[in-house]
Formats: C-alpha cells, structure tokens, sequence
C-alpha cells in the first residue's frame, strides 16, 4: 500500500513502513467529499479521526496516553479534537491561550536555514527555496501553556506536508524577542541562559515519540554542552518520562479545526504533538521566577542532534511563567488626601536563597507595607514600579494569597475593594467574610490588581440666622442695612459664629453669616460640635441661649455634596426708646423721667436732678415688651 503526501505528489518511497489507517466512522477518498458534508452540517468530528479519541497507533494496537497528572490536555491522542474525550477534555480545540506559527507557503517562495547550520550555531543563515522531498517541509505550530495543580505545563504541536516515516523536530523556546527570521540572509539569535530546547524524535516503527529538553548555557566547562565542545551551547540532553511528559503522531488522517482555512484535513504523520509538566521536568525549581517570551520550530534532517536542521516556522510570542504581579492601590475619597494606611500581606518575602522572588516595592517590615494617596494619582498602566499609593509586587510565584488593610485611621471607613485580574487563572475578590481582606490567586504570567477606597468622614454645619422683623414678607427676605419689606421673619446678616469641637479645639471663630442669612463651615470630622453665637448683626441681641450643640454624621460638604448638620438662632430685634419734657414758658417748671421694663427695672432715667427740659433715651437698644416711661413735672 502506498500513501500519498498532502499535495497528491506520488506515493510514499518503498521500503518506509506502512501504517495502518484505522476508522471507526467513515473513511472519505478526497477531500472535496469531506467539503461537502460540512456544507450540510456533518460535525468536524465526523470528517476523520478514530472514533475511539486515538489516532496513535503502533502495529494495530492502541497507543495514547492520558493528561498528564493534574492536566485535562489530550497531548497523547495524535489529534486535535476534543470530541470524543477519552484523552483527556481539554485540546487543541479549545485550549486557552492559543498561539500559533504559520510558515511561508511551500514551494520557491518558502525558507530555510542554509550554510549547515546546527542547532549550537547562534548564528544562523537565512535561505529561500523548496525544501528539498527527504526533509520535513512545515507549515505550522502551536503552542499553549498554564499553571495548574500547582505546575506548568507545555503544549507544543507540529505539522507538516509530506509523510515521512520519521519527524526530528525541534522548538526553541527563549526569554527574549528573536531577529525576523522572515528575511534572508545571516542572523543572530537572541539567546540567553535557561533558553529551552524541546526535541521531537519519532521513527516509524519506532514507537511512542522521544521528548527531550535541553537548556542553554553560557558558562562552565564544555562537559555540560551535549555535543557542542564550547559554551555557549545546548546543555546536555534530559529525556523525559511519561510521567513529566506525553506525545503522539497521528498515524490515520486527523482534522484540524483551527483557523485559517478550517477545517483541514491531515495525512497520516502529519501531525505531532506534546504535552510537557515543565515544574516536573525541572525548568521552573522552587524559589525562582522563570519566562519565555518567544518560541519557533525547526525540523533537523535526521535523529542525530548534530544533524543540519532546515526547514523553520519564525518565532511568535509566546508567555510561558511561573510567576506573575500583584499590584495593591489606594484611593481616598477625595483623592488626594494625605493619610497612612497599613497592610499585611501573605506574599512571601525574598529570602537568602531566593533573593529575588517576589520583589515588592514597599515592604518595610516582613509582609508589611503603607500607602498614602497624598498624590492623587496612579502609576501608568503597565504598573512597572510602585508608588507612594502603589505596593508593586513582581516575581510573585504562582499561588493564592491574602492581602489585609489594618485598622482605619480616625474618621475613615472602607468604602470599596475592587480586583481586576489579567491571564488565565488568575483572579482577585474581597473576601466574603474579611470586607478589608482581598483574596488573590496568581497565575503565571497574569496580573491581579486590587484597589482600595477608603472614604474620609467629613461633614459641615451649616448655620441659619434669623429675625423678627415686622415688615419682612418671607424667611427668604434679607435685612440689609436695616432696609426690608413685608411682615415676618427675616434671615439676618452679619451674625458671627465660633466652632469648637469635643476636645475643646476651635475650628473657626469668624464664621459670620452673609446676605442671605446663612454660613456653612466644610471638612469637619464626624463627631458633636458646639456652635456658639458670639456677635449679634447690628439691631439685634443674641438670643438668651446663644450656643447649640451640634452633630456631624454624615458626608457633605458646602457646594451640594449631601445634606449638611444644621443649626438655626434667631435673634431679637432692639428699639430704642426716649421719653422728653420741656416747660412752655423755658425754666418756669422741673421734670424728672424715668423708664422701666416689664420687669420693672429701670432702663433709663434722665440724668442730675429736675431740670427743664428733662430728657430719656436709650442707645444700646432694647428687646420686645412693655416699658413704662414717668414724667414727673414740680412734685
């Protein structure tokens, strides 16, 4: 039997090994019939793949493996789909954080490395043109990544046009942004020490693929390079098991669903892949912050890792972590307000064999830290570095945490706890029982930022002087210079206010009311205040109980924000009075005058002894009531 390759360019050479194609559905002869069946709406599922969820198998017998433990990721199966899940729930068909490389279109247009580049070379040279019938000619890779049971796992995937019997491929995986491999010519690859390397060996015949992982080195002696004989170089190889890492190769045509041009149909060996437990394989020891921002894919022409590697996929961004950030902020309502606020906090703190992990911006005592919004702003977002209103903490490892307000500052409550979290697994909330206590779950690569709002009591007093006055019509009427009209009562201006709070400090002595007969005093703390009246308006005596006790419990202020406390005087109007006696003919007679109130105490009197004319008159003014003027003429 003879397989053709995806571009129906002849049969396989002889003497390959012959797998076979194994169905428990339908088998379709071209790809225009599977077309058409999903024009009339015959599920993806049913275009290819085994129905049993394996598509690796070796001699007729059943090969694939199950996740990884703690993993739901169908790396084992040799397909894409989730459906069925015997493998596991999680594929390529819906795991989060997808990203994928497409390569150039096959053919002269396409590219390559050239000049016998290996894959110790840093430096590698670019070339355009086919790639030659006996190497593997790629046209995609995926990659995906996430932290869960408390490891981090990698899923990579390949796939290819023609069906070699055997694949060597090989994902670089690095922390930093590599040149563009799109163009040709000579290139310097970005590499750094830890960069991974993750080779994909499988031989037809061969059984389950070989995974192995290398790292980069930078230093040392050349007995850690696993074939180079000088640093820097890839670091001896570590094959790993099937607990830390599983893989197949599709050995009947499998479907791809993922854009573009999905769904696809993929030829036997075609199509690899592999789920890796990197926490299991040791890339991310305990106590250190690792990431990768940048993978590709090279295939080499033969097992040997010593082999001339071709064909490549140019790198794509990628966020492979164990750590992420945690970002706590302040806001006082208003901003700006100049106020401690303490916190404790679960997130470890650096230790002598981790100096590094997490590095938290604020910390003064062991998980304990203060911020102020005197400022008023935030840090710009990305948040890189904290600020007097923001604890930044980075390298934090993957984990659940608690972040804590302490104890509120006089005249401050807890207004709002609010998180955002960025990344996959990551989240933040307040906790349901602790309202000052935010829960935090980091995940690698995620960013969790929680606000706290914290409300400042300030109230004010607003006071309302008012009057008698016969010819005012309205409370809303002003006595100004003595002048009003109407009947009734009359706010009045010019009155003066002390303020003084419970502890006996005076918030103002010069509140003094203005035209429309009020003065409202803002920023007061909650608490009771003693509002005393300390100047009448001119015309007008205090009232006989000049000071009010007075409480502030509610937020306000002066321009309309809430409802301020209120105290109202009301002040007595003043008359003077004035009382005269003059002989008709001057000096034939003497009088005396004598004024007194109702409650007969004399007001005023005329002064010295009888005399012509005799005169009485106020000048201090005097309050509402009966008065009794006596003239007393020649007694």
């Amino acid at each position: 039997m003879s397989v053709p390759d995806m571009h129906g360019d002849g049969a396989r050479p002889p003497g390959r090994r012959t797998f076979r194609f194994l169905r428990s559905r339908r088998t379709w002869g071209v790809l225009t019939a599977a077309a058409a069946l999903i024009a009339i709406g015959i599920p993806a599922a049913s275009l290819a793949d085994s129905g049993t969820g394996c598509d690796f198998q070796q001699n007729g017998t059943d090969a694939c493996s199950g996740p990884l433990t703690g993993s739901t990721f169908a790396g084992g199966d040799g397909n894409l789909l989730t459906n069925p899940t015997t493998f596991g729930t999680t594929d390529w068909q819906n795991v989060a954080g997808l990203n994928k490389g497409i390569d150039l279109p096959s053919g002269t247009g396409d590219n390559s490395f050239g000049q016998g580049t290996k894959e110790d070379n840093p430096t590698v040279t670019v070339v355009s043109g086919s790639i030659p019938p006996n190497k593997s000619d790629l046209i995609r890779f995926y990659e995906a990544s996430e932290f869960a049971s408390g490891n981090n796992y990698l899923y990579l995937a390949w796939e290819r046009t023609n069906v070699l019997g055997s694949a060597n491929f090989d994902f670089e995986i690095n922390q930093k942004t590599q040149p563009d491999l799109t163009t040709t010519g000579t290139k310097t690859l970005n590499r750094t020490a830890g960069d991974l390397l993750v080779t994909f060996d499988f031989t037809s015949g061969g059984g389950k693929p070989t995974i192995g992982l290398l790292t980069w080195v930078t230093s040392g002696p050349a007995s850690q390079c696993f074939s180079s004989n000088t640093v820097p170089c890839w670091g001896n190889e570590k094959t790993l098991g099937a607990s830390t890492a599983i893989a197949a190769v599709n050995t009947d045509t499998v479907t791809d669903p993922i854009a573009p041009n999905a769904p696809r149909d993929l030829p036997a060996l075609t199509f690899g892949e592999t789920a890796i437990n990197l926490t299991g394989a040791g890339v991310f020891p305990a106590g250190t912050c690792e990431a990768f921002g940048s993978a590709f894919v090279t295939s080499r022409s033969s097992a040997s890792f010593t082999a001339e590697i071709k064909d490549f996929i140019a790198p794509i961004p990628v966020n492979i972590s164990n750590c992420g950030t945690v970002n706590i902020i302040k806001h006082t309502d208003p901003r700006g307000i100049d106020q401690n606020f303490s916190y404790t906090s679960t997130i470890p703190d650096p230790t002598t064999t981790s100096p590094t992990t997490p590095q938290c911006s604020l910390d003064t005592t062991p998980s304990g830290f203060t911020l102020n919004d005197k400022n008023g702003v935030d840090p710009p977002s990305p948040i890189t570095s904290g600020t007097a209103n923001t604890e930044h903490c980075a390298n934090v490892p993957a984990g659940s945490y608690t972040v804590t307000e302490g104890a509120e500052p006089a005249n401050f409550t807890l207004e709002s706890l609010t998180c955002t979290a960025t990344g996959t697994g990551s989240s933040g909330s307040q906790d349901g029982t602790i309202p000052a206590q935010a829960d935090i779950t980091v995940a690698p690569g995620g960013v969790v930022t929680c606000t706290y709002t914290n409300q400042q009591h300030l109230g004010a007093i607003k006071i309302t002087k008012a009057g008698k006055d016969k010819n005012c019509t309205s409370s809303t009427d002003t006595i100004t210079n003595g002048v009003c009209t109407g009947a009734g009562t009359a706010n009045l201006t010019g009155a003066v206010f002390k303020i003084t709070d419970s502890g006996g400090n005076v918030v103002t002595s010069t509140a003094t009311t203005g035209a429309d007969g009020t003065v409202c005093v803002a920023n007061l703390p909650f608490g009771t205040y003693s509002v005393q009246e300390t100047t009448a308006p001119t015309g007008y005596a205090k009232p006989a109980t000049d000071t009010q006790s007075v409480t502030v419990s509610a937020n306000a202020d002066c321009s309309g924000s809430g409802t301020p406390a209120t105290a109202t005087f009301t002040d007595t109007p003043l008359t003077n009075i004035s009382a005269g006696a003059a002989a008709v003919v001057k000096g034939t007679t003497n009088s005396t005058i004598t004024c007194v109130g109702p409650d007969g105490t004399t007001v005023v009197a005329s002064s010295g002894p009888a005399g012509d004319p005799a005169t009485a008159s106020t000048t201090n003014g005097l309050p509402p009531g009966t008065y009794t003027c006596t003239i007393t003429i020649d007694p």
